[in-house]
């Protein structure tokens, strides 16, 4: 469309401040939309790291009652030699122990699967839009000679068969 008064310049300058402004629109709704993935990554990662660390928290917690229950094995093996009530505190030190590994072990693995620095969907999605955003501020493509005389050679082939 050309307005009365306006160069061809002036022209293509208002269609390009419309397709800058089409094109921001665009990338906005683009970026609400990354971010809107990056938080549902973060979700899963928190999730994965809030059981990790309540693993590792039980594993603290029975850690403390195995030391209270060492003290109490070292307490009894000096005040009674060889008492039949040691033999069941040892079996609650055997239990505990097992139970810290367990705790241990679980929040451990939990917490090597958070990875906190890799997001593959985010990274995936920018790098498609990255792509999309060099190929639309590629020039376009000019037609081959060939391909203008292949048309024109058409074009003049049906207007003579009509």
């Amino acid at each position: 469309m050309r307005w009365p008064g306006r160069s061809g310049e002036e022209d293509n300058g208002v269609r390009f401040a419309a397709r800058l402004h089409a094109a921001r629109a665009r990338a906005s709704a683009l970026f609400a939309t990354r971010a809107e993935i990056l938080r549902e990554e973060i979700s899963e990662k928190s999730v994965l790291a809030a059981k990790g660390f309540a693993g590792l928290a039980l594993a603290a917690f029975f850690l403390g009652i195995v030391l209270l229950l060492a003290t109490a094995l070292v307490a009894a093996l000096f005040a009674k030699l060889f008492g039949s009530w040691i033999l069941g505190v040892t079996a609650t030190l055997v239990l505990a122990l097992g139970v810290v590994a367990a705790a241990g072990w679980a929040g451990w693995k939990a917490l090597a699967k958070v990875q906190p620095f890799d997001f593959p969907a985010t990274g995936s999605e920018l790098s498609k839009d990255i792509d999309a955003l060099a190929a639309a501020f590629a020039p376009a493509p000019e037609p081959d000679d060939g391909e203008r005389t292949s048309g024109d050679l058409e074009a003049r082939f049906r207007a003579g068969s009509e």
